[in-house]
């Protein structure tokens, strides 16, 4: 995984494994806050999930707000399977898969919390257009499963 800080925010790359040094990113933190990009992030394996549980549970105990932007599909897929990787953070945007079933276009689309947050808040994919033959696209997943993430932790 590689880091750089980029307007504001830290913009990670690559894979979160074993190697990954989570917890030290919350030193870029600014006024209790610390906003991570999360959109080239490709793949996060167990101890990868478990350095994310631990950065989680230090930026609690130190009082700094997470929000993870541009969050990709695989990041996406471990908040929805370990809670735990919720932790304290805020997601006010993320990527979600479209297909078109008119012409076989695939596309992932950043969905903004803010702007798609009634449909996100009733588990209801955001409609999309279709780039290609302009036609509505269909959400690539059960929606009640992938947007799980997105409910206040229990």
């Amino acid at each position: 995984m590689t880091c750089v800080s980029q307007d504001g925010q830290l913009v990670l790359r690559g894979t979160i494994d074993e190697t990954a040094k989570l917890v030290d990113l919350l030193s870029y933190a600014r006024d209790g806050r610390l906003a991570l990009d999360l959109g080239a992030i490709s793949f996060i394996n167990s101890p990868g999930v478990r350095a994310w549980i631990s950065m989680q549970q230090v930026a609690a105990k130190q009082r700094i707000a997470l929000e993870l932007r541009r969050v990709s599909e695989p990041i996406v897929h471990q908040l929805n399977i370990v809670p735990a990787a919720r932790g304290v953070s805020l997601v006010s945007s993320f990527f979600a898969p479209y297909e078109c079933e008119e012409c076989d276009c695939e596309q992932v689309i950043l969905l903004d919390v803010r702007v798609h947050g009634g449909d996100l808040a009733r588990m209801r994919p955001p409609a999309m257009t279709c780039p290609d033959c302009k036609r509505s696209m269909s959400f690539a997943h059960p929606p009640e499963l992938y947007f799980t993430f997105l409910a206040a932790p229990s």
